[in-house]
């Protein structure tokens, strides 16, 4: 995509972020988007055929976004990764939230958009597919996918805590809270 492309669909993203904090997606009209992007409807056609597909753009950007932060302290040496060894500079999971306070404010407390139920599948599909790596110590009697929900839960939980506070804590602070909130299970999963 082309610096123009970027830009034009950044500005009607951030156009449907306003309205949606103005009244429900069903009242929003693709002539209020682009009126308040600063463009016009063969504009927005040529990017998109309904404001759904815009919502379902930005919803994908910041769940993506999300992801590869999430990912980041073990994609690049995943032999080295150890829980117990993050600092709070290696996750970045609330500082991208943090820079993306907007919408995720947005999106979270909206239950119609569908944003909370693809953030969790999209952690729950994380910590299936990366279980090994990221839950090494857990004994072999405990189910794995109910361990998987749990944490999958604790994480959005957290989330959730944070956005309803309205960013009460720092993002430095959030993530120290639960790098010590991972290692106070540490101990007792490997005596299990």
């Amino acid at each position: 995509m082309n610096n123009g492309v970027i830009r034009t669909r950044k500005a009607l993203k951030n156009a449907l972020v306003e309205l949606l904090r103005e009244k429900e997606l069903r009242e929003i009209t693709i002539s209020e988007i682009v009126s308040r992007a600063g463009y016009s409807r063969a504009t927005f056609y040529a990017h998109y055929q309904y404001k759904e597909d815009l919502l379902d753009e930005l919803v994908e950007e910041v769940i993506g976004g999300f992801l590869s932060a999430f990912k980041e302290p073990y994609e690049n040496d995943r032999k080295r990764y150890d829980l117990g060894q993050l600092t709070p500079s290696t996750v970045r999971i609330f500082q991208y939230i943090g820079e993306n306070e907007s919408a995720f404010a947005l999106l979270l407390k909206r239950d119609n958009l569908g944003f909370q139920e693809k953030l969790l599948e999209a952690i729950r599909t994380i910590f299936t597919q990366e279980y090994d790596l990221l839950f090494p110590r857990v004994p072999a009697h405990i189910d794995r996918e109910i361990y998987i929900n749990q944490n999958v839960y604790s994480i959005l939980g957290l989330i959730a805590y944070w956005v309803n506070s309205g960013f009460r804590y720092s993002a430095k602070y959030m993530t120290d809270q639960m790098l010590e909130i991972a290692r106070l299970s540490m101990p007792r999963m490997a005596k299990l």
